[in-house]
């Protein structure tokens, strides 16, 4: 069985959305363990992190940056980081905003940094850009 994390913040419940899609595909395979968890619980749970195979993170851009809540859970995390416990899981992440710019893209560095610095694999899509 291979446990797959979600890990997010929504402050309107817009970000929310893209995480229960995830956690529907992920359910929709066998063997897959998918959970749900925002960033208060998250930072509640640090020791259940250890166990999952992949975290994927999702926030909303606000300002051009990530949201000071998944920024809270990251700055949570650094015992983790001191200890390697997330080396080698597969990472990945989404971000929303109100345009369609939104300086989003500094926000999806920022979590490639953090996974990055944990010694997490990152894994995106593979999907090409567009316009639509």
């Amino acid at each position: 069985m291979s446990k797959r994390i979600v890990i997010y913040h929504s402050t309107y419940g817009h970000t929310k959305s893209q995480p229960e899609a995830v956690d529907r595909g992920a359910d929709s395979v066998d063997g897959v363990d998918a959970e749900l968890m925002n960033t208060a619980e998250a930072i509640q749970k640090l020791d259940e992190l250890d166990n999952a195979d992949a975290i994927i993170f999702g926030t909303a851009t606000y300002m051009g940056n990530i949201a000071a809540e998944m920024k809270k859970f990251m700055e949570a995390s650094v015992g983790k980081w001191f200890e390697a416990a997330w080396k080698d899981k597969i990472a990945g992440a989404f971000t929303t905003s109100s345009s369609f710019s939104g300086d989003k893209l500094n926000t999806l560095q920022g979590l490639v940094i953090f996974a990055m610095q944990h010694g997490m694999i990152w894994v995106g899509t593979g999907m090409s850009p567009s316009a639509n």
